[in-house]
């Protein structure tokens, strides 16, 4: 009998700290690899407007908005990620925006993993990517040099020009692109990752469930 309470106590706390885990304290910024330029953050009241340098999937017509800032490495958002892919045939007339929030005080390879994607992107190929990353997240995480795995993957989701997908993760080419986001997240204050807005509020993370009754709410 004991056993039996110890399990279930055991199971419930793994499920508490599923999110808490991932969480940053307000005034902890996370340690951010050196050559990442994050000066001058301002503080928002709430996401920028829709760009088209944004990742969205469903209609981009929507009226609805539905934000999410993730992290690549973070289990957290690699369980989310289901139910993220479902919100625009969940959520009436709702498109998805998917920004990025890489927490290198706890993930070392969270901004490797961010330049890969975005080199992915360039190729068209941002959401078949992603699912990898999250997919196969075990195989990379504590990987010292991740770049041939991140290589297999761009192969396998159908980046069409390997060699320039290598060159593209290995200088950086989209810096800029991956400080934006990092900027806007931390001008945001958010708690951690995934952080996810409905129209421009914070919603409570949770299944899907629980965000369609939040966004009923905030319907346009």
């Amino acid at each position: 009998m004991k056993k039996g309470i110890t399990i279930s106590i055991i199971i419930l706390v793994v499920l508490g700290l599923g999110w808490f885990l991932f969480k940053i304290s307000p005034g902890e910024q996370p340690n951010l690899a050196s050559d990442l330029d994050i000066s001058n953050i301002q503080k928002l009241g709430e996401p920028r407007a829709v760009d088209a340098n944004d990742f969205i999937l469903g209609k981009e017509t929507a009226k609805n908005t539905f934000i999410s800032y993730e992290d690549f490495q973070c289990p957290a958002c690699a369980g989310f990620d289901a139910t993220l892919l479902q919100i625009p045939s969940q959520l009436k007339d709702t498109k998805v925006v998917f920004r990025l929030f890489p927490l290198t005080q706890i993930h070392k390879n969270s901004v490797a993993s961010a330049y890969a994607t975005l080199s992915a992107a360039a190729q068209g190929k941002f959401w078949e990517y992603s699912k990898v990353l999250f997919e196969k997240q075990g195989e990379w995480e504590g990987l010292a040099d991740p770049s041939s795995k991140f290589a297999e993957y761009a192969q396998s989701t159908g980046v069409a020009n390997l060699e320039q997908f290598k060159s593209d993760s290995s200088t950086k080419k989209y810096k800029s692109r991956l400080e934006q986001d990092l900027r806007e997240a931390l001008g945001l204050n958010l708690p951690g990752t995934p952080s996810i807005f409905f129209n421009g509020k914070l919603l409570k993370l949770g299944d899907i469930d629980s965000i369609k009754a939040q966004a009923e709410k905030l319907y346009k």
